[in-house]
C-alpha cells in the first residue's frame, strides 16, 4: 500500500501545483476528434441541409433570368364561323377559321425591374445558409468538446481503476496476514471480518468504476462511429510528465473582458444570424407589394390566317407588362407585422445568449475556484494521511496498534489520492467548458 501510493502522491502534487488542463492533444484524441467529424450522422445531416440550400439561393436568383419553353397544340373546332359573299360575280362560301388548329411557338420571358424583390429574396436565402452553416459549427463544436470529456474520462476512469486493484491488493493481503496471525492467536475474528468487508466494498467500487469506464467507451463509440476506439494513450494524461506540460486552469475575468466571450461564443453568433435574418425577412415583406415589369414574346407557326386558313403561317408576337398589386386584403400589413415581431423576439434572444453566457461563466468561475480551494485542502489532507500511515506502519512492526487502525490509516491515504484525482478531472473538464464558451477551437 505504501509503495504504491508514494509514486501516485508525486503525480497529483505536480498536478495540484500546476492546476492544469491539456496544453496538446495527444495524437489519438485527435484522431478521436477527426472520426467523429467524418462519421457523425447529425453532422452528415447538416451538411446535406446546407447543400440543398445553397441550391435554393441559385434557384432565387434565376428569377432575374430569361426562361424559355416550347409549346405546340392541336385543337378540332366545329362548327365554324363561314359566310357566303360574292367573289368575281360568284357566290362563295368562305370559312373564317379552320377545323383543325395547329399551333406551335417557342417563348421568351423575362422580368425587367421587380424593385429590389430577387436581390432581397436572395440575401433571405443567403441569410439562411448562414444559419445552418453556424449550427454546423455549433454541433461540430460540441462534438469535439464531447469526445474530449469522455476521452479524459476514460483516462482519469483507468487511473481509478489502477488505484481500486491497489487497496484490493492491500485489504487482500491484509486479509490473508490477519487470517495468519487468527490461527497463531494474535488477531480476532473480528480483524479478519472487517478486513473482508472491506475488500468485498472495494472490488463492488471497482465494479462501478468500471461500468462507468464501459459507458464512456460506449459514448465515443457513439460520438466516433468507431467500434473499438483508440484510447491507448488516456491513461497518460494523468501521469507526471503529461501534467507537469500542460498550462494552470484559470477563472476567465469576465468583468473585465466579457465582449470577448461574448463575441467568440458560437450560440451568441447563431443569435446574431437569426437577427440578421429576421431583419431580411422584414425587408422581402416590405418589398411584397412591390410592381413587377417584364417582357415576354414568341415566334413560331400556326394556322388560321385568311385566306389560306389551313396553311401554317410564321408568326411573332412580343409585348412588356407592368403588374401593380392594388389590393390583397392587407395581406401584405400583416406579413409585415408578423416579420418585425419575428425581428424583435430575435433581438430578446440576442440578449437571452448574452446573459446565458455570462450565467454560465460566472458559475464555471465558481466551480474552478471551488474545485482549486478543495484540492488545495487535499493536498493538506494528502500530506497529513500519508504521514499517519507512515506512523501507523512504525507502530504496526512494534505491535503497538490494533489492525483497525492500520485500516483507519490506509482508508484516509487512499480516499485522499482518488479525491484529489477526482477535483484534477473535474478541472481538466472545467477548462474544456471554458474553452467551449469562449468559442475557442479544441486544437
Amino acid at each position: 500500500m505504501k509503495l504504491y501510493f508514494i509514486p501516485i502522491f508525486l503525480i497529483l502534487s505536480v498536478a495540484t501545483q500546476a492546476q492544469n488542463q491539456p496544453a496538446q492533444l495527444p495524437d489519438d484524441l485527435r484522431a478521436l476528434v477527426q472520426q467523429a467529424n467524418a462519421n457523425y450522422p447529425v453532422l452528415k445531416q447538416q451538411q446535406q441541409q446546407i447543400q440543398a440550400n445553397e441550391l435554393r439561393v441559385d434557384i432565387t436568383r434565376t428569377a432575374m433570368k430569361p426562361t424559355v419553353s416550347g409549346t405546340a397544340s392541336y385543337q378540332y373546332l366545329t362548327p365554324v364561323a363561314k359566310a357566303t359573299l360574292p367573289v368575281d360575280g360568284v357566290n362563295r362560301t368562305i370559312q373564317f377559321q379552320p377545323n383543325h388548329n395547329v399551333n406551335a411557338s417557342v417563348g421568351v420571358g423575362q422580368t425587367i425591374y421587380d424593385w429590389g424583390r430577387t436581390n432581397a429574396a436572395v440575401r433571405q436565402a443567403t441569410d439562411n445558409v448562414q444559419v445552418l452553416r453556424r449550427s454546423l459549427e455549433i454541433t461540430q463544436q460540441s462534438l469535439a468538446y464531447q469526445v474530449a470529456a469522455a476521452y479524459y474520462g476514460v483516462g482519469f476512469l483507468q487511473r481509478s481503476l489502477a488505484v481500486q486493484d491497489s487497496v484490493i491488493r492491500t485489504a487482500s493481503a491484509n486479509v490473508r496476514l490477519l487470517a495468519t496471525r487468527l490461527q497463531n492467536g494474535d488477531a480476532l475474528q473480528y480483524d479478519v471480518l472487517t478486513q473482508q468487508v472491506r475488500v468485498k466494498s472495494a472490488q463492488n467500487r471497482k465494479i462501478e468504476i468500471q461500468n462507468q469506464l464501459e459507458r464512456q467507451l460506449a459514448v465515443l463509440t457513439y460520438l466516433t462511429g468507431n467500434p473499438t476506439p483508440d484510447i491507448s494513450r488516456a491513461v497518460e494524461q494523468f501521469t507526471l510528465e503529461a501534467m507537469a506540460g500542460r498550462t494552470p486552469t484559470q477563472t476567465f475575468a469576465l468583468a473585465n473582458d466579457a465582449q470577448t466571450a461574448l463575441t467568440g461564443n458560437k450560440d451568441v453568433q447563431l443569435a446574431q444570424d437569426r437577427v440578421r435574418q429576421a431583419e431580411t425577412d422584414v425587408l422581402v415583406n416590405n418589398l411584397g407589394n412591390r410592381p413587377n415589369l417584364s417582357f415576354s414574346g414568341s415566334a413560331g407557326f400556326r394556322n388560321g390566317y385568311l385566306p389560306e386558313i389551313n396553311t401554317p403561317r410564321f408568326n411573332i408576337a412580343a409585348g412588356v407588362s407592368l403588374t401593380v398589386p392594388i389590393y390583397s386584403g392587407k395581406r401584405y400589413q400583416l406579413q409585415n407585422q408578423a416579420a418585425q415581431l419575428n425581428l424583435s423576439a430575435s433581438q430578446y434572444a440576442v440578449e437571452n445568449a448574452n446573459a446565458q453566457v455570462r450565467q454560465s461563466i460566472a458559475q464555471l468561475n465558481a466551480d474552478i475556484r471551488s474545485n482549486q480551494t478543495r484540492l488545495a485542502n487535499l493536498e493538506t489532507q494528502v500530506e497529513q494521511s500519508q504521514k499517519a500511515l507512515q506512523i501507523a506502519n512504525a507502530r504496526l512492526r512494534n505491535g503497538v496498534i490494533t489492525n483497525v487502525e492500520l485500516q483507519s490509516a490506509e482508508t484516509g491515504v487512499e480516499e485522499a489520492e482518488l479525491g484529489r484525482l477526482n477535483f484534477q478531472y473535474q478541472l481538466m473538464l472545467n477548462q474544456l467548458e471554458l474553452k467551449r464558451l469562449l468559442g475557442e477551437p479544441l486544437f
